[in-house]
Parts: C-alpha cells; structure tokens; sequence
C-alpha cells in the first residue's frame, strides 16, 4: 500500500513533504510556515488598496486572500497549539485575531457594495437611488474600517510579526525534539 504525502509550501520557492512518517513538530513547522507566507505575501497589495477609496479588483482580491490566509494560519495554530510555549501561543493568536478581525470589517464592507451594486444594475432609477444611498453610507464606513486595517496592518509590520512568528516557530519545533 502506497503511502500518502502532501506536498506544503514554505515560501515561493520552497516545498516540503508531510508524510505519514512527518513528526508532529516538523508537520506543525511546515504548515505554520506555509500558512504564514501565503498570508503574508498579500499584505503588500491588500495595504495598496487600502490607500485609495475605490481598490482595483486584484487588490480587493488579495484582501480576501489575507483574509483566508489568517483564518487559515489560526486553524492550524488551534491544531498545534500544544507545541507553543503559552506565552509565545497566546500572543501570536492574539495578534492573528486581531488582524483577522479588520480584515473581515472591510471584506463584508465590500461584498455588500458588490452585492448592492448588482441589485441596482436591474432597478428603475427611483429606486436605485436609495439603493445608492445606502452604498454610500457604506462606502463611509468602510473608509472607516479602511483607517483600522491600514493601522493594524503597520502594526504588524512594526512589531515585526513575521520574524517573531517564525522564531517562536523555531523555538516550539527545535527544544526537546521529542514528539509532542
């Protein structure tokens, strides 16, 4: 019987294998990590679109990319949580969460100014109108939302997430190498 492996990114030019014989550490290492860059590798062009009030298409489509990228990155943090020392785990998922959470104020904004769009496309124009006051109003709020996104997202620039990341991720996967 053939046994099963999974292939896993670790950066844009890296892969490794999870296997059945991969221990839980080194499983945990390639996941997290992957999980990390593809996360991160949207944050240049999602902070793009949120330096203009009307983002192009890519730009709004790297947003939700993020977006799933740290839903992504704290479900495998849940998985492996065992292997963090608690301090270094509870900030980490503090500070996935947090941008998460700005992440998806803008990413709801923006669906409901898609989805109404759309709906006034087929409306007679008096009742577009008060379809269009209300994208408005939400434009308003998202450029709200935007400021906390933006905000959050130099944050995590300043604090220098990524680098902390993946050295609680070295620490977690390299003491006692013994199976967690």
């Amino acid at each position: 019987m053939k046994k099963e492996t999974k292939s896993v990114a670790q950066n844009d030019t890296e892969s490794a294998t999870i296997s059945p014989e991969t221990g839980f550490r080194d499983a945990a290492r390639i996941t997290l990590r992957a999980a990390l860059v593809k996360m991160m590798k949207n944050a240049p062009e999602t902070h793009a679109g949120l330096l203009r009030r009307e983002p192009k298409p890519a730009e709004v489509e790297a947003l939700h990319d993020m977006r799933v990228g740290t839903r992504r990155l704290r479900a495998a943090l849940s998985v492996f949580a065992r292997i963090f020392p608690k301090d270094d785990y509870r900030d980490i998922e503090r500070e996935v969460a947090a941008i998460t959470d700005a992440l998806a104020a803008v990413r709801d904004l923006d669906v409901q100014r898609e989805t109404l769009a759309a709906i006034t496309a087929d409306m007679p124009p008096n009742e577009a109108y008060g379809v269009e006051r209300l994208r408005a109003r939400l434009a308003r709020q998202r450029d709200t939302e935007r400021e906390s996104l933006i905000k959050a997202l130099k944050k995590l620039e300043k604090s220098r997430f990524e680098k902390r990341f993946t050295q609680a991720l070295e620490r977690a996967t390299t003491v006692g190498k013994k199976e967690a």
